[in-house]
């Protein structure tokens, strides 16, 4: 995002549908991505503010765009100030272009890191480079501070939020444009994806990346924008039914793994997880036991697959568990014997 672009007709779009959520009890936070302006003609588009058919998409949005624009401070802090998106939480820190590869990655580290801080708390974060999702994801490249990282939205994924993200199409093919709205898929196990493109000015599209136990909520929202833009936004079409089905767990029992004098065994009884930990010693036994509630146990498999979950306690047994549950808000209640 740069300054320069406050006001253009892809912004409309932009805050109208953060809007709709923030509207809908959605807690949205926003990243910038911000970078220095440029002095080339991108963001000049702003005629639709002199022409009254526009408003009735969203006359809110419409209204303090043109009050932004006549005023002359085009500006995120004008976004902000104004109150466009309900209750959004900003992060503006501008990313830095300068200094060595190995300067610029430690330099977007702590972006990273301040940014998580900084938005902490909210359900949605948008993220909002110039240009979309760099898939060779390198902190380091020149350049790459118009671009969101996949690792970064692996970070804000793991930190319990839903993640939508900005990007174009540019000269992709069809095919590639596809592969290009799944990559996130990769990396994130149970992730639901819906696109929305915006077809006023430049084609600029939203992925957004959702849990699915948020994902029939997030689906109406997007409904209502659809309907209400008539073909101004349209829907990629990413997901299928299959995809988007309900979180269900059926009943079972299973061994995470049983080990010399360590194991750790598991069930799901009415969609709710327990966990049982035994450690056998020469001079002591211990039993722990992790009761999930269901709103914790779907929280957890809207986070993780329940086969990876497996796969990683396996790997990393108790430690790996207990904070893996700590960092992501999830506490079961434990019984120590």
């Amino acid at each position: 995002m740069k300054n320069q672009y406050v006001g253009d007709i892809g912004d409309y779009g932009k805050y109208s549908l953060l809007r709709a959520f923030s509207d809908a009890g959605i807690k949205i936070g926003v990243n910038w991505y911000l970078t220095d302006d440029d002095g080339s003609t991108d963001g000049k588009f702003k005629d639709y503010l002199k022409k009254d058919k526009f408003r009735k998409y969203d006359p809110v949005v419409y209204d303090a765009l043109k009050q932004i624009d006549e005023s002359g401070n085009r500006t995120v802090e004008a976004v902000q100030n104004i109150n466009i998106v309900p209750g959004a939480i900003f992060f503006t820190e501008p990313l830095c272009s300068k200094g060595t590869p190995k300067e610029r990655a430690e330099k977007r580290y702590k972006w990273l890191s301040d940014s998580l801080w900084a938005l902490s708390g909210t359900d949605l974060v948008f993220l909002d480079p110039d240009n979309g999702l760099q898939v060779k994801d390198d902190p380091s490249a020149r350049g790459a501070e118009k671009y969101v990282l996949p690792r970064e939205v692996k970070e804000y994924w793991n930190s319990y939020h839903n993640v939508v993200y900005y990007c174009h199409r540019g000269r992709r093919t069809e095919k590639q444009w596809q592969e290009y709205m799944r990559e996130m898929r990769k990396t994130m196990p149970g992730t639901r994806i819906i696109v929305l493109t915006y077809h006023k000015g430049t084609q600029r599209s939203y992925v957004f990346l959702v849990r699915r136990m948020h994902f029939d909520r997030y689906r109406k929202i997007i409904d209502k924008i659809l309907n209400d833009w008539n073909g101004v936004f349209t829907d990629e079409g990413i997901e299928n039914d299959d995809e988007a089905s309900p979180f269900i767990l059926s009943d079972k029992e299973f061994v995470i793994y049983n080990e010399q004098n360590v194991t750790l065994n598991g069930s799901i009884t009415n969609g709710c997880l327990h966990l049982e930990s035994c450690v056998y010693g020469e001079d002591y036994d211990s039993e722990k036991y992790y009761d999930f509630t269901a709103e914790d146990t779907k929280k957890l498999f809207s986070i993780m697959k329940f086969d990876d979950f497996l796969s990683s306690c396996r790997e990393g047994h108790l430690i790996w568990m207990e904070q893996f549950l700590k960092d992501n808000g999830i506490q079961p209640k434990t019984f120590c014997y």
